[in-house]
């Protein structure tokens, strides 16, 4: 007869078998097989979490993003929106040089006036200019020394044209010569253009006085160009001129 392994279903009938050496078998339950499943994939879950979490250890977690850099590290983030503040543009330094006297018209560029020439008074007027008084006649001018700078024009020419028509403006009778460039005796100067004209001028006491005069412009490597507009009573002109030329002479050697 074959034994039955496993409590049995139902009480033993008298007279069966007998409890044996371990005396009578315990009753036990039988697992249902979702159970068994539960357990078996309880399992397996602990399982893998596990090889993760070592994984991730020995890996140090590579999907990890990198914190953004701090003071003293020595990769500097690129300005963003807003927080970016340019920086601030440094002025070149400018120095006196040797020919640098007289009178300061702007960045560097200086003239000396000659000798009885009187600054003008009127601060409204943009640059630096001297006159010529009259001996003969308080109050009546000779002639005039006028140094202006722009960075509105690209050329000496445009800048030289523009002072001569606003001369037209203010003068009558006005004819102008054909402008001509000039060699520059500065090499630092990238062009020099020069043109003259003559005017008649009416004063206060209605009497008309002719005028010549002439306009130099220089234009330096900074793109600022310098002009200087000079006029004498043709009365004068001949006598005085070689003044005016001096002038322009200190100013174009201060560039």
């Amino acid at each position: 007869m074959s034994q039955q392994y496993g409590p049995p279903q139902q009480p033993p009938a008298q007279g069966g078998w007998g409890p044996g050496p371990m005396g009578p078998p315990q009753f036990r339950p039988a697992k249902s097989s979702r159970t068994q499943w539960i357990v078996m994939g309880g399992a397996v879950m602990a399982v893998l979490l596990i090889a993760v979490g070592v994984v991730l250890l020995v890996t140090g977690g590579g999907d990890e993003k990198q914190s953004p850099p701090v003071a003293g590290d020595s990769v500097t983030p690129d300005p963003i929106g807003t927080l970016y503040t340019p920086p601030t543009p440094t002025k070149p330094e400018i120095t006196k040089g040797r020919y640098d006297t007289g009178v300061e018209v702007g960045g560097g560029v200086w003239f000396t006036p000659a000798e009885g020439w009187q600054p003008g008074t009127d601060k409204t007027m943009s640059g630096k200019y001297y006159l010529l008084p009259d001996p003969g006649r308080r109050g009546f001018i000779d002639g005039y020394y006028w140094v202006r700078q722009t960075q509105m024009y690209d050329s000496a020419k445009s800048f030289a044209e523009h002072l001569v028509d606003i001369e037209s403006n203010a003068l009558q009778d006005v004819r102008i010569s054909k402008g001509n460039p000039v060699k520059c005796t500065n090499p630092v100067l990238k062009a020099c253009y020069w043109l003259s004209y003559s005017a008649n001028v009416k004063s206060t006491t209605g009497r008309v006085i002719p005028f010549r005069g002439f306009v130099s412009a220089y234009q330096d490597g900074s793109g600022t160009i310098t002009a200087s507009d000079a006029g004498l009573e043709v009365s004068v002109y001949k006598r005085r001129v070689t003044e005016l030329v001096y002038m322009n002479r200190t100013l174009e050697k201060s560039f």
